[in-house]
């Protein structure tokens, strides 16, 4: 192979394997949770937080002890919340909410949000209904 031609193909390899790094930086939902294992828990909402790149849920959980601990729930990004029946104004400090997830790998107290099931019965995400509550109608039923 010519001197010349082999530095070319290296640059191009090392410039190809440079822009799809990005790519490889998102991490699994595996990684993170146990997806084999399911939790329930009841829980008063502390914080809502509505921005990208995921939508994450504070909530306090008083244990088995009596012990409140504080709790999190990663969720989707706001544009696959918004077609799913959630809006940035959904949940507010004072909420009682039962959340269902897959727990933190690490034993943290945080999970990866399934459902929530709000005072009033309803249980979210709710799939083809925008966060405003009207029905989509032109779009097929995506999984979050």
């Amino acid at each position: 192979m010519k001197p010349k031609f082999a530095a070319g193909l290296t640059m191009l390899t090392m410039g190809v394997l440079a822009a799809a790094l990005p790519t490889l930086a998102h991490h699994g939902t595996g990684v993170a949770y146990q997806v084999d294992k399911a939790i329930t828990l009841k829980g008063t909402v502390t914080e809502w937080i509505w921005a990208n790149p995921h939508c994450g849920l504070l909530f306090d959980v008083t244990n088995e002890k009596g012990e409140l601990v504080h709790w999190g729930a990663e969720m989707a990004n706001p544009h696959a919340l918004s077609e799913a029946g959630i809006s940035k104004d959904t949940f507010k400090p004072g909420d009682k909410v039962t959340v269902d997830g897959n727990p933190a790998r690490s034993g943290a107290p945080r999970l990866q949000l399934k459902t929530i099931t709000l005072a009033d019965g309803r249980v979210l995400p709710e799939k083809g209904v925008k966060g405003n509550g009207v029905k989509l109608t032109d779009e097929p039923d995506r999984p979050l």
